[in-house]
């Protein structure tokens, strides 16, 4: 650089620059230390620039010409340089020249030559060989810049990287100490929690007092689903929760697999991480990213994670060594208050078996166990819905009987089933007589959703099974996805079992009262038939008390001709024409003709697939024949027959049976019984035939009275009586005979 024009130094300018500098001493913070630099500069006789060097060049932090006591105009706020242009520039310490010579960016030479500057001088603030700012000074053409004018300068750029280092290590040093204290409140404040949402509500007030008013979450990890969830997410200013969904290659997982915190300070080092674990893209934005583990016992339990999604480098190594310490004492808290909710939660579960197993040994109705039972796996377990759904007679479906809320009340009004092996859980679970649990129901090829459930995330269908009879299944559904886990459904299978159980005896309850009603009515039947004085008293007396123990079915009984071998229908009740009570059947014809020649009933459930069914009703489907046979003599035949399909079980047929073993025995009796009284009638008569002929001595007279008295018995309008007489001369001749004629 060429000779400046001479200047005087002025003494009051230096002394006032000196305590000006003193200030910098002083300064606790980097907002007093730009406040002690600014007035050293104002104090200076030199226009002054000064740059701090930031990730994009330098940045403009004053710009003053004290000639004009104001800062300067047009002073560019933002230098675009690369580090090596800065080091280029400013490493070879501090520079004393004309402008011409001076190695400056373009920017500042500009400003100095716009002031009317013709020297300046470089000065670098350096922290060894960083440089951390620089100081540019103009000096106009009445001014000459000298070491001896600009030593308070120098002094100031060489103190300012150790205040700013002093102020940087208290204020770690004060970081430090709220950390612990932070830590050790929080630590004492958790230990008293029992409440997980509470204990979230502390450790984000301590990571906030911390770290400021930063994204923040909490992810759980439940290691049986391999599912991670989100109870707790702070963001904007607003709480919110994140449902569970499986662990994947995201951030999170990555810390929950590796157990190691991590801190991503930049958008790139996020996407690059990324990469690394095979993840092409990421839902993620944030562009500085802090995550530690929750680590107890060496399993990890979930995380805590910091965000911020405006700038880059917002967290550093003392806010990962805060968070792994702040992780290492809520881990233990965390774990111990799920514990303690698992403990709660088996005890109700437990709970709510007992119950159930005391409303199965106590309760033989089956809809009140059903919805004792629904509403307790829904309000106990905190389940979206629950239901038990029955399997028909036919097999062929399955039919809701019991659900919860009202949209189990819609469902039962509208009779709702399914088909077994259709395409859903519970279509597929009777079919299988497997449980199935879908965790997710989003995309599942399984899942049939139902419009009255719109919320459904998750469905697990159980069997109600005995021995490998499948009754039905307990389908219980939740408005959270991947909540089935081992565990619960270990507890809703037992409380299958515990149902299934409870259906079985409500039926056996029920058959047996069935039995012993129909039992009943038999025995009404049976009495009022064997009290009848004539077999078709007895007949009439048996079909209609059947009919009402059969509910209105179609009665008939059948007496048979041995000689002729045929069938005669003797009683009926309930047929639609009086032909079809008048019939007369050959053995080995018709249903009942088979029945008669081969001593067997016959239980027919579709009459239209049986060839020897002769049609009388139409609209007959179902037919029941039982022989009535006594001493090995077919009697006849007790047929019933429904306009329903599959009408009579076994039980039927063994209850009819019964009373056809009964009602063969009355008809013998009756038999019998009308053999004495006609034999006692005619004995009664030639008794009071025989006392008239007594009385009188007369031949006529004796002969008129028999006359008159066998027509009376045989009711004919004309009877007659021949008498032949022999006289004893003749004895051995056998002339022609005379004839009395009465």
């Amino acid at each position: 650089m060429s000779e400046p024009t001479p200047s005087t130094v002025d003494p009051a300018k230096i002394i006032k620059l000196h305590q000006a500098n003193y200030a910098l001493f002083q300064a606790r913070t980097e907002k007093e230390i730009e406040r002690a630099i600014y007035n050293s500069l104002t104090a200076c006789q030199y226009m002054s620039l000064y740059y701090s060097v930031n990730e994009n060049g330098l940045k403009g932090i004053f710009a003053y010409d004290p000639n004009n006591k104001r800062n300067i105009e047009g002073a560019v706020e933002q230098i675009e340089l690369i580090p090596a242009e800065i080091v280029r520039y400013f490493s070879n310490g501090t520079q004393i020249g004309t402008l011409d010579s001076a190695i400056l960016p373009s920017p500042f030479r500009r400003i100095l030559a716009e002031n009317n500057c013709n020297q300046c001088a470089v000065i670098p603030v350096m922290n060894d060989v960083t440089i951390l700012a620089v100081l540019i000074l103009g000096a106009h053409a009445k001014q000459r810049i000298e070491e001896e004018s600009i030593d308070p300068l120098l002094h100031l750029c060489e103190m300012i990287p150790v205040v700013l280092e002093n102020v940087k290590a208290a204020r770690a040093t004060q970081k430090r100490l709220r950390e612990l204290e932070t830590i050790s409140e929080t630590s004492s404040t958790i230990s008293s929690s029992n409440d997980l949402n509470e204990l979230y509500e502390i450790i984000h007030k301590q990571i906030r007092a911390m770290l400021g008013d930063i994204h923040f979450s909490i992810a759980l990890y439940e290691r049986q689903n391999k599912t991670i969830e989100l109870p707790y997410i702070y963001g904007d200013g607003k709480t919110r929760s994140l449902p569970p969904y499986e662990m994947g290659q995201g951030l999170i997982s990555i810390l929950i697999r590796t157990h190691q915190p991590m801190l991503l300070m930049d958008v790139s080092e996020i996407e690059q991480r990324l990469q690394t674990v095979g993840v092409k893209g990421t839902e993620e934005k944030a562009k500085s990213w802090l995550g530690c583990p929750l680590v107890v016992g060496g399993e990890t339990i979930g995380a805590l994670i910091v965000q911020d999604f405006e700038r880059e480098r917002h967290f550093n190594q003392d806010d990962l060594r805060f968070m792994i310490a702040l992780s290492s004492q809520v881990a233990g808290c965390i774990n111990t208050i799920h514990l303690l909710e698992d403990a709660r939660r088996k005890a109700l579960q437990l709970e709510t078996v007992a119950d159930i197993s005391r409303e199965v040994s106590g309760s033989l109705i089956v809809d009140n166990l059903l919805r004792q039972a629904v509403e307790l796996v829904r309000v106990r377990l905190n389940f979206y819905h629950a239901s038990v759904l029955l399997v028909n007679e036919t097999g062929e479906q399955v039919i809701i009987r019991e659900a919860t809320g009202e949209a189990g009340a819609q469902m039962k009004r509208a009779g709702y089933k399914l088909a077994v092996g259709s395409k859903s859980i519970i279509g597929q679970v009777t079919q299988r007589k497997t449980p199935m649990v879908v965790n997710e129901t989003r995309g599942d090829p399984t899942y049939y959703p139902n419009p009255l459930l719109p919320e459904t995330k998750a469905e697990a269908c159980l069997p109600l099974k005995v021995g490998e009879r499948v009754l039905g299944v307990l389908d219980v559904q939740s408005d959270r996805a991947f909540v089935f886990a081992e565990e619960n459904i270990k507890i809703l299978q037992i409380l299958a079992d515990q149902l299934a159980i409870g259906i079985v005896n409500s039926e056996l309850f029920a058959e047996a009262q069935e039995r012993l009603s129909q039992h009943r009515l038999l025995h009404h039947v049976t009495t009022a038939a064997a009290s009848s004085t004539t077999i078709d008293e007895a007949l009439n007396s048996a079909v209609q008390g059947l009919q009402v123990t059969l509910g209105g079915d179609q009665i008939s009984i059948l007496l048979a001709d041995k000689d002729q071998k045929t069938l005669e229908v003797r009683s009926a009740i309930g047929y639609p024409n009086e032909e079809s009570s008048r019939l007369k059947i050959p053995f080995g014809v018709g249903i009942t003709g088979w029945v008669a020649s081969h001593r067997q009933p016959q239980r027919i459930n579709d009459v239209s697939k049986d060839s020897r069914y002769i049609a009388v009703n139409p609209k007959v489907r179902a037919e029941l024949a039982i022989p009535l046979i006594y001493r090995n003599e077919v009697l006849g035949i007790l047929n019933v027959e429904s306009v329903r399909i599959n009408a009579y079980t076994e039980n039927d047929e063994e209850m009819l049976g019964t009373l056809a073993g009964s009602l063969a025995a009355i008809i013998a009796h009756s038999r019998l019984l009308e053999q004495f009284r006609r034999q006692v009638e005619r004995e009664r008569l030639l008794y009071e035939i025989t006392s008239k002929i007594r009385r009188t001595s007369s031949p006529e007279k004796i002969l008129s009275i028999a006359t008159n008295e066998m027509s009376k018995i045989l009711n004919t309008r004309k009877a007659q009586i021949e008498v032949t007489i022999q006289t004893d001369q003749n004895r051995d001749s056998f002339p022609a005979p005379n004839k009395t004629k009465s």
